[in-house]
């Protein structure tokens, strides 16, 4: 993640504008703002890839025999229509030197969804940044979840904090850990709710078990 000098002049507030598109506080988020433009609610994946910095690759110590450095990619789910793509560059949390990746997520070639993870040091800065922003969290709640510990062996369990803002159309959920399945990480997603509901009612009809929000 740590892969460009930039200055560290941000403004709290300002963090909740580059990810969501300058949106007032009395404003629901329009998208997602990476570095070089604002990638918005149902645009085609070609109309994003303007605006994705695929030449940027995440930070890996130390690559294994013929394993491939990781990247820009987008691959289909279950459901169908839904795609979802991951090492989207480039997105600024206000932390010194460090930019972030976000996956994104498609319905039927149409952008509703994105996550970005982030150390979880950084939840009660963020947190505070967007009760500034949007007011109290609609919803909280509490979960646990099971991660592999390689230290001990075996399988650990860790609690899970999840703010939640319903904003109009589009709905905020922040989680102080299991970003990218680690516990160490916590991790924002946003998503357009009209767009979401029909990958909902796709997956009921292709009899799969009824979907909720990836939290």
């Amino acid at each position: 993640m740590r892969v460009f000098r930039h200055h560290f002049g941000l403004l709290l507030l300002g963090v909740v504008s580059l990810l969501m598109g300058e949106a007032l506080a009395s404003e629901e988020p329009r998208g997602l703002l990476l570095r070089k433009g604002l990638v918005n609610w149902q645009v085609t994946l070609n109309e994003a890839r303007t605006f994705i910095e695929e030449n940027i690759h995440p930070k890996t110590l130390r690559l294994l025999r013929n394993q491939k450095e990781e990247g820009f990619r987008c691959e289909r789910e279950a459901i169908q229509g839904v795609s979802h793509c991951v090492w989207a560059c480039c997105v600024d949390l206000g932390e010194k030197d460090i930019v972030h990746f976000a996956t994104l997520w498609f319905y039927n070639d149409r952008f509703y969804a994105y996550d970005v993870a982030f150390d979880t040091v950084q939840f009660q800065r963020l947190l505070s940044t967007l009760a500034t922003k949007f007011g109290k969290p609609s919803k909280e709640e509490q979960a646990s979840q099971v991660a592999p510990n390689f230290m001990m062996g075996g399988m650990s369990t860790y609690i899970v904090n999840t703010k939640r803002w319903d904003l109009g159309d589009a709905v905020v959920l922040l989680s102080d850990r299991g970003g990218q399945g680690k516990p160490l990480a916590g991790h924002m997603y946003v998503a357009y709710m009209p767009l979401l509901r029909e990958t909902i009612l796709a997956k009921k009809e292709d009899n799969e078990t009824r979907a909720k929000l990836p939290f």
